[in-house]
């Protein structure tokens, strides 16, 4: 054996124990060496394995539930604001939020909500407001409808009918008839535009009519006088287109004027109807002291006289189509001779309401028969 240290291993059985020798030399003449029997060897690292494998468990157990426990906490704001939520969802706008200590995303979102719920309170608030304003002005127009429809004279004779259909809760078409011994005075007149403002103007045209129809006035004079007084009270730039006839009822000689307005219909004894001539005259409160022009037309027995407005003529149905003149020229081709007066109105409203079908009435309707 030189100088130079060595090692080795040597293993061999006795008495059927597996052993290991492990030596080395270091120096000259020693000799180290170790004895190991492999079945103990096995056996420690076989425990060491299962105390390393118990460590990393309850590690991994720790772990988890630490981590679990951060997460609970951080998502805790998260669910809060999501009970916050349902319950803003059920109508309780006014719902606590959670309070958030961290500056980050989670306050954003709590101020987001408190945003949400401020706004939604507001809007609440105004909606109610305007709800309250509302309901008062639609029970005003309502009141304000009974006043009109109770200003028309529904005391209708024989010989004569008229309806009057609002667009709206209130309109700006007008009918009137009055009837002073074996004079009738008819008109028939519709005032720019809708609702309150054309009622208001309607009003003033109708007292106007009354008063003038006292003064037994030239029909020009008359119709003259009322165009200076709405032309005088009218601030809004509206005006109304009017036809206003006299007709003797001993004599049949109808004094018409005419003031924009549509023309009647004149329908013979024999049945053939024609539109009545007029004369352009302006409607009634855009100029004053304009020089209107009156006509006159002899009658026969048996004529019938259908004024209206142009919501008749310009009803629409779904697919924006007018009813137009010619339509009503042809519905009232079908009237029979000894129909009363109340059933052609109806008739012909019915005829106008089965054209627009569902389409909703854009234009006060207002008919007129009158048979003499």
């Amino acid at each position: 054996m030189n100088n130079r240290s060595f090692s080795s291993r040597l293993s061999w059985r006795i008495i059927g124990i597996v052993s290991i020798v492990f030596f080395a030399s270091f120096i000259v003449n020693w000799l180290v060496s170790q004895y190991v029997i492999t079945n103990e060897t096995r056996s420690g690292g076989l425990m060491l394995a299962l105390s390393l494998l118990l460590v990393a468990v309850v590690g991994l157990i720790i772990v988890y539930f630490m981590c679990r426990r951060e997460i609970r906490r951080m998502t805790r704001p998260v669910t809060e604001l999501s009970v916050s939520a349902l319950n803003m969802a059920k109508g309780n706008f006014k719902a606590n939020l959670p309070e958030i200590a961290s500056k980050d995303e989670m306050l954003r979102l709590r101020d987001s909500f408190v945003y949400l719920q401020n706004s939604i309170s507001d809007y609440i608030g105004q909606l109610k407001t305007t709800r309250s304003d509302n309901e008062r002005m639609e029970s005003e127009l309502n009141v304000a409808r009974t006043i009109q429809m109770g200003m028309l004279n529904t005391d209708f004779p024989p010989q004569l009918h008229a309806m009057l259909k609002p667009a709206k809760e209130v309109g700006g078409d007008l009918y009137d008839f009055i009837r002073k011994g074996d004079v009738l005075h008819i008109a028939v007149g519709d005032v720019s535009g809708k609702g309150v403002p054309a009622s208001l103007v309607m009003a003033i045209t109708r007292a106007m009519l009354h008063f003038v129809a006292t003064l037994d006035l030239p029909l020009n004079e008359s119709v003259s006088r009322i165009n200076n007084s709405v032309a005088d009270s009218n601030s809004n730039d509206m005006f109304v287109t009017l036809f206003i006839a006299r007709i003797n009822l001993k004599t049949l000689r109808m004094d018409y004027c005419n003031a924009g307005h549509n023309p009647p219909v004149i329908i013979s004894p024999d049945g053939e109807p024609r539109f009545l001539p007029v004369k352009s005259n302006l409607a009634a409160g855009l100029l004053e002291h304009f020089p209107y022009e009156d006509e006159h037309i002899d009658l026969e027995p048996g004529t019938r006289i259908v004024a209206y407005t142009d919501g008749v003529t310009e009803a629409e149905n779904d697919s924006l189509e007018l009813y137009g003149e010619d339509r009503l020229m042809e519905d009232i081709k079908q009237l029979k001779a000894d129909m009363d007066e109340e059933t052609v109105v109806k008739d012909i409203y019915q005829s106008v309401k089965s054209f627009t079908a569902r389409h909703p009435q854009s234009d006060d309707i207002t008919i007129m028969s009158l048979k003499v």
